[in-house]
């Protein structure tokens, strides 16, 4: 069973490869957007092994347990971050399934790429995430550079917008 320090590897590993991939193939917004999600779902579930020594198969009972409103209340997650993963988990499904379930568009016969934009809003996304569980546990999160033409360096810590 993957303890939290595993976890917190597995996230900064994955976050080195954003900047991997950023760098190398910047118009690939769908895997850019999909590695911030991993990397949010890795600090998600270090934070449930090290406040709960839980472990989830599944999304949704990882939402249910980290939700502001859970019963849990050593695990739930301030609303502000909670809502930053619930939308990162929303891109992420967009960007791998071609689908806006945000806007309850699960039965259009629309394909919905991801685009700079979408980017943007996972990194920004990401990075609350980050910084809310490296000040939780005291521990360090690498800075990375990457590439965003709608990203803007403001209230983002562990991004270097080039």
């Amino acid at each position: 069973m993957p303890r939290f320090n595993d976890h917190i590897e597995q996230a900064k590993k994955n976050f080195r490869f954003l900047s991997i991939i950023n760098q190398t193939a910047p118009t690939h917004f769908d895997w850019q957007v999909t590695t911030c999600f991993y990397t949010a779902l890795h600090l998600v579930n270090a934070h449930l092994e090290k406040g709960g020594n839980m472990q989830f198969r599944n999304h949704s009972a990882v939402k249910h347990v980290i939700s502001p409103f859970s019963n849990i209340a050593a695990l739930k997650m301030p609303p502000e971050e909670y809502a930053c993963y619930e939308s990162l988990f929303s891109l992420s499904r967009r960007a791998r399934y071609l689908i806006n379930d945000k806007d309850g568009h699960l039965e259009s016969a629309d394909a919905f790429f991801t685009y700079d934009k979408h980017l943007a809003k996972s990194i920004r996304h990401l990075d609350k995430i980050a910084q809310y569980f490296t000040k939780l546990y005291d521990f360090d999160f690498p800075e990375i550079n990457v590439k965003c033409s709608h990203l803007n360096q403001s209230n983002i810590k562990f991004f270097k917008v080039t």
